[in-house]
C-alpha cells in the first residue's frame, strides 16, 4: 500500500509542477505585443493610409475612385 501511495504522490507532484510550467509560458508568448507596440503600429498604418489618399487628390473621376478604392483594400479600409 505504500508503494501505491508513493506513486501517486510522485504523480500529483509531477502534474502540478507541469501546470506551473504551462501557465508561466502563456504569459511570455504574447502574439500581439504590448498595448504600446500596437497602439504605434496602428498609428504607422493610418499615417501611411492617409499619405496614399493624399496621393489620389491629385486624380479626378474614375481614375480618383479607383486610386481610393485600392488604398481601402491595402489598408483594410472596406
Amino acid at each position: 500500500m505504500t508503494k501505491l501511495m508513493s506513486i501517486l504522490a510522485a504523480g500529483a507532484l509531477a502534474l502540478s509542477l507541469s501546470g506551473m510550467a504551462f501557465a508561466a509560458d502563456d504569459k511570455t508568448q504574447d502574439p500581439t505585443g504590448s498595448p504600446a507596440d500596437q497602439s504605434k503600429q496602428d498609428q504607422q498604418q493610418q499615417q501611411e493610409y492617409l499619405a496614399a489618399l493624399k496621393k489620389c487628390d491629385t486624380l479626378q473621376g474614375a481614375p480618383k475612385e479607383k486610386c481610393i478604392d485600392q488604398a481601402n483594400k491595402k489598408y483594410n479600409r472596406m
